[in-house]
């Protein structure tokens, strides 16, 4: 089998990885001035003397075309890849273009759905392995591993655990497509849900309408890429990066307010609910801190955050 493989994300790499040692793969693509991710990609590539192509957005249909023809892959296996492929592409190879999601379909398809399946305290996500069509997450089925998703669980971790849980079924897949036992199974489109890139909106902490296991969420949805959820105090803007709920602590204070700040009890802030969350981890342009080392820049008991 000749592969080909399109890759825009270190989601991909340990994956990646695994199919460059087989021999198999026969080029690999990126999109055209992702710089981080190409070198990443060109080192592993050169070690094993496969060819690296970068395609662009307004020409991608014509370059995808020649770099079929030239190549001749069997299946090219898209794990994260930014531009829609046409259509008339697709079709060229034997088993067609298939694509890594690594979150549950139809459920939650879109760019960026770990921040949301995090934000929203879900249990489980997964990787879904699907045929490409012309629209975005909306191919057959081929095969969908699950992946638990603790509560405790940031971005970073559950982001791990995708990228090697994409190993295993990069393995299933390949067997299924030399033997033969793949079972495609269609999209129930009434139960898609599209969900886009959080905006810097979405990554504030609303200390007024959010109670405490929300704001660990957002917290734990926005570590390390945003470097934590974002809070203000005084016009003075940081991010809460690791926290902690605390049962009944709130003491029936003004969401937002800071309760203790001191080397014991660390950096506690009051919630909607009548808990509360320790900030144990903090970051602002002067490093990260243990979140009471925020009183060295001023902050009190009794201020409230906003």
């Amino acid at each position: 089998m000749r592969i080909a493989i399109l890759c825009n994300d270190r989601i991909a790499l340990p994956a990646l990885d695994q199919l460059l040692a087989t021999g198999l793969v026969v080029t690999v693509g990126v999109p055209f001035g992702n710089h981080a991710i190409r070198t990443l990609i060109e080192d592993r590539c050169k070690q094993v003397n496969v060819s690296l192509q970068e395609f662009h957005k307004k020409t991608i249909g014509e370059e995808l075309h020649r770099w079929i023809v030239q190549y001749k892959p069997d299946v090219v296996l898209v794990k994260t890849f930014p531009f829609l492929i046409p259509a008339e592409v697709i079709r060229l190879p034997r088993f067609g273009f298939i694509n890594f999601h690594y979150a549950p379909l139809p459920e939650w398809r879109g760019a960026n759905p770990l921040f949301w399946m995090i934000r929203n305290r879900e249990t489980a996500g997964a990787v879904t392995v699907h045929e490409m069509n012309e629209t975005y997450d909306a191919g057959p089925v081929l095969l969908q591993q699950p992946v638990p998703l603790a509560p405790d669980m940031n971005f970073g971790l559950f982001y791990t655990q995708l990228a090697y849980a994409g190993v295993h079924v990069t393995g299933m897949l390949l067997n299924g497509l030399l033997t033969g036992t793949l079972q495609k199974k269609e999209q129930d489109h009434s139960k898609a849900r599209w969900y886009a890139r959080p905006s810097p909106a979405d990554l504030f902490i609303n200390w007024a309408v959010m109670d405490a296991g929300e704001v660990n969420a957002l917290v734990n949805a926005c570590n390390p890429w945003n470097k934590g959820a974002a809070t203000r105090w005084n016009n003075w803007l940081f991010g809460i990066s690791h926290a902690t709920v605390l049962q009944q602590r709130g003491n029936g204070k003004v969401p937002g307010t800071v309760i203790s700040i001191n080397d014991r009890e660390g950096l506690t802030i009051a919630c909607k609910d009548g808990h509360a969350i320790r900030a144990e981890v903090v970051y602002c342009e002067e490093g990260f801190y243990p979140g009471h080392k925020l009183a060295a820049f001023g902050l009190q008991e009794g201020h409230c955050l906003s």
